[in-house]
């Protein structure tokens, strides 16, 4: 009689001969070493078939590599991602990049302007309504294209899709805002970039800048508006439970000569709320100043009184 042998299952044991039981093995590990070769060819196959995804697999500095530009005008950021082509001795405007729209040859992209950089989408974000040559646009992202002119004019394009590879997806349909510029000539720039300047508390001039030309944009906020909507905001959580922000704020209306009723209400706060407010020169200093611009001498002058008495 064969010498059983026990193989114990999850639930209950089976009996089975010796040999049996050294075939099932021999099975297993030939199945297991042909699954693993199938696997091995199938990868090694699908890499070789696709260059794309071996590429994939690892990081290497890209020829343009990824930048990105952050300017705060007033309170407001306003920041360019994008990535920057290297001139390499090539010519550029009207060549590498061709005047007027163009057949890119994939994607149905037949009529696309220029992505105004490389790679993926330029993107502009804008953290607060502005202005752009003059033309409003909301606070947000937006895809940035240009069309250039032999003339030297040019079209800057702003979409709505600011997730897309390039130009290649451009469609017109999307877009948000069209505004005219002009090229200048400019000091030589290997790498294209965008760069900000003629910074002020409202406005700036962004500009993009490759090889001898640069193209401004002139960019605006109403830099008064979105603080005191902002300083509003702030008043109604913690950042109004200290007397010394609640008078910042009040002294950011009087200096610039923003509604000055509601500097009044605030300079009032910091002085006698419970718990926030604290009686101070400072402050008592600001509510007289505030009164003698609202023509309220008095009440002025009997808060220098008050100081007086400090």
């Amino acid at each position: 009689m064969k010498e059983e042998f026990a193989v114990r299952c999850s639930l209950f044991t089976v009996p089975r001969s010796r040999e049996r039981i050294l075939y099932e093995i021999k099975q297993t590990v030939n199945s297991r070493f042909l699954m693993k070769n199938r696997l091995s060819s199938l990868l090694l196959a699908t890499l070789i078939a696709s260059p794309c995804a071996l590429a994939q697999l690892v990081t290497t500095p890209q020829a343009s590599p990824a930048a990105k530009t952050i300017q705060t005008i007033g309170i407001t950021e306003v920041s360019v991602s994008y990535s920057r082509p290297a001139a390499k001795e090539r010519e550029i405007w009207g060549a590498l990049v061709p005047y007027g729209l163009h057949d890119l040859q994939w994607a149905g992209a037949t009529h696309a302007p220029w992505r105004a950089g490389a790679n993926e989408n330029t993107v502009i974000s804008f953290q607060h309504d502005a202005k752009v040559q003059g033309q409003p646009i909301k606070a947000g992202s937006y895809g940035f294209h240009l069309i250039i002119e032999e003339s030297g004019e040019a079209t800057a394009i702003f979409s709505s899709n600011y997730q897309s590879w390039g130009s290649y997806f451009y469609d017109p349909a999307e877009d948000v805002l069209r505004v005219s510029a002009q090229l200048e000539d400019a000091p030589f720039e290997e790498r294209l970039k965008y760069e900000f300047s003629d910074l002020s508390k409202t406005g700036a001039t962004l500009a993009l800048h490759w090889e001898n030309k640069r193209i401004p944009l002139s960019i605006e906020v109403d830099t008064d508006a979105i603080v005191v909507q902002n300083l509003k905001n702030e008043m109604r959580n913690d950042t109004g439970f200290l007397y010394q922000n609640v008078m910042a704020a009040a002294n950011y209306l009087y200096e610039n000569d923003l509604d000055l009723e509601l500097a009044l209400e605030w300079v009032d706060v910091s002085i006698s709320r419970p718990y926030v407010g604290r009686r101070v020169k400072e402050n008592l200093e600001l509510k007289a100043n505030i009164l003698d611009k609202l023509e309220r001498a008095d009440e002025a002058k009997a808060v220098r009184d008050e100081i007086e008495a400090l």
